[in-house]
């Protein structure tokens, strides 16, 4: 995972520059990330994508062998909002149902897909890695229960390791790619905007405490001020 991680790393840092030399900013290479910049992929198995038709080639559900995505990569520079979750609802009527309703509203705003702008939902629901997790199955059937129930036209819905643990180790660890998001291990919702790999604005959520329509209408506000049309 670690190789991995470096080679995303790079490449992501590759777009950054290649997006600041067309827009003819100065950019130091030397210069340290910023705080909120997003500077890995994130590698996920997908679950459900209802962007694609099931036979296009872009589409991974039920492809073999079961591959992870990197869904950071696959939006490159394009706006996202990115949702974790470490929790599967049951119920298709739980707040999490809610979030995915308002991730594909925005996606579906014909001036925000003409920024072509990309959201997706990632459970955080295996403690090992994929290979190693016996769980993969029965989490993949709950999800897709959830799925069933959500019934989502435009988010990804995909599922990644909340921890691993390295061969020949007993200590579980959190990857990379979750840190990377400012995902803390106390975090059980976290939902990410964020542009050319620059964090927007990001929400933390406890199980007690999940998003209400309020927070679901600042995240629409965000969206809102960055990509709707400017009136002239």
């Amino acid at each position: 995972m670690k190789l991995v991680h470096r080679i995303l790393s790079v490449s992501l840092i590759g777009l950054v520059a290649a997006a600041a030399a067309t827009s003819q900013e100065k950019v130091d290479p030397a210069a340290p990330a910023k705080a909120d910049d997003i500077t890995l992929g994130f590698k996920a198995y997908v679950i459900a994508e209802p962007r694609f038709p099931p036979d296009d080639v872009r589409n991974p559900v039920g492809k073999k062998p079961r591959n992870p995505v990197d869904l950071v990569t696959e939006h490159g520079l394009a706006p996202v909002v990115a949702v974790f979750s470490r929790a599967i609802p049951a119920d298709a009527n739980a707040p999490l149902a809610a979030v995915v309703k308002k991730l594909d509203t925005l996606a579906d705003d014909k001036d925000y897909k003409a920024r072509r702008l990309g959201t997706f939902l990632v459970f955080l629901s295996l403690q090992n890695e994929f290979r190693k997790d016996p769980m993969v199955d029965a989490k993949t059937r709950e999800i897709s229960q959830f799925v069933v129930g959500v019934k989502p036209t435009k988010t990804t819905i995909a599922m990644a390791e909340a921890t691993e643990t390295p061969d020949g180790t007993e200590q579980p660890l959190v990857p990379a790619q979750v840190t990377a998001f400012g995902i803390g291990a106390e975090d059980d919702l976290v939902i990410v905007f964020y542009y050319k790999f620059t964090v927007i604005k990001r929400w933390k959520f406890k199980v007690s405490t999940p998003p209400t329509e309020a927070d679901l209408t600042a995240l629409g506000d965000e969206v809102a001020k960055l990509l709707s049309p400017k009136k002239k």
